[in-house]
């Protein structure tokens, strides 16, 4: 420990009695060796005009360069964000989709209870509110500002005509995706229980990007 503390450029004698000078002499070693990082970070940021937003905006900005700072998604924030485009009301694709919607639900808001810790670190196809979010756009935490969180949507579309497209006997579709507008397709056909939405939802998450039909 002395010899650390000898490093940061402190030359007296080490003890209880002069904490002060050596707590001043190892910040002033440090705050030495991070500024010419600093100064490089700020300069690298100015090529992309962010130095000025850093700032204007220091509270939202500071998430950005904090560790452990952002907030994770969570079901709740999750459920209030889902914006699904009916079909009308009274109409068997209406009860349909709003079948899928209640799946959906439950799916968010039950996962994290029905599986322990140690069953999850086993389970490759145990997802989370959090991976979903990132399938589906891109992030899996809250966004930052209030205004941008206001504005977070995630809408949910229905295809019921994919039999008509592909036969009545292919095996499944799986949701299909865009990220860019935060919008996600349920193939309803193949989404009648919630097994079946469970299956191919984890599935499609799992499994990557591509999603093939067989």
């Amino acid at each position: 420990m002395d010899c650390r503390i000898l490093s940061c450029g402190y030359t007296g004698p080490v003890s209880i009695h002069r904490k002060e000078d050596i707590v001043r002499s190892v910040v002033l070693h440090s705050t030495v060796r991070l500024l010419p990082m600093l100064q490089q970070i700020s300069s690298g940021i100015k090529l992309y005009d962010l130095l000025s937003l850093v700032q204007q905006e220091k509270d939202i900005c500071r998430e950005l360069f904090v560790p452990g700072s952002f907030c994770t998604v969570d079901a709740d924030f999750l459920v209030k964000s889902l914006s699904p485009v009916f079909s009308e009301m009274g109409t068997m694709r209406h009860q349909r989709e709003s079948t899928v919607v209640n799946f959906l639900q439950d799916f968010t808001m039950g996962e994290d209870e029905n599986v322990d810790k140690a069953e999850k670190q086993k389970n490759d196809m145990h997802i989370n509110v959090g991976k979903f979010c990132q399938w589906l756009t891109g992030q899996s935490h809250i966004p930052l500002s209030h205004a941008e969180r206001e504005d977070f949507k995630i809408v949910m579309e229905f295809d019921h005509d994919c039999q008509v497209r592909y036969g009545a006997n292919h095996t499944i579709c799986y949701p299909v995706i865009n990220a860019c507008s935060r919008s996600v397709t349920f193939p309803v056909a193949h989404l009648s229980t919630y097994a079946q939405f469970k299956t191919v939802l984890s599935q499609a998450i799992v499994h990557g990007y591509e999603f093939s039909r067989y």
